[in-house]
């Protein structure tokens, strides 16, 4: 339940501010935000990881059919792509590797700051 939860905050908070601050303020809150969960650190990777990597997608894929914009096609036939969808792809794994790096960093650092009892 709490990784579910750890997900949820994470994914909200990439959605909300995705639009207002830069993606590197993002990645710092999401790494406070895995600090205070203090969870095992692979959850924490996954969680920060599918978190950021399913908001990016969606939003991607949303504005991409929304709008109808021939831009995606354009731009990854310059890159040497077939289609359009390899650049939400990229966008997803970029999202994935990102956010679950910055979750790994802040639960390494929440632990890094508690409290042990170690005993001589």
């Amino acid at each position: 339940m709490k990784f579910i939860i750890h997900l949820l905050v994470i994914a909200l908070m990439a959605f909300l501010l995705g639009a207002i601050v830069p993606y590197y303020v993002m990645m710092i809150l999401i790494g406070a935000v895995s600090a205070w969960f203090r969870g095992a650190a692979f959850l924490a990777f996954i969680a920060g990881a599918i978190g950021v990597a399913s908001v990016w997608i969606i939003v991607s894929l949303t504005i991409w059919s929304v709008s109808g914009s021939d831009l995606p096609d354009k731009f990854s036939h310059i890159m040497g792509f077939s289609n359009g969808t390899i650049l939400v792809g990229i966008t997803g794994v970029m999202g994935f590797l990102i956010g679950g790096s910055s979750a790994l960093t802040g639960n390494f650092l929440g632990k890094l700051f508690r409290e042990r009892n170690v005993g001589y």
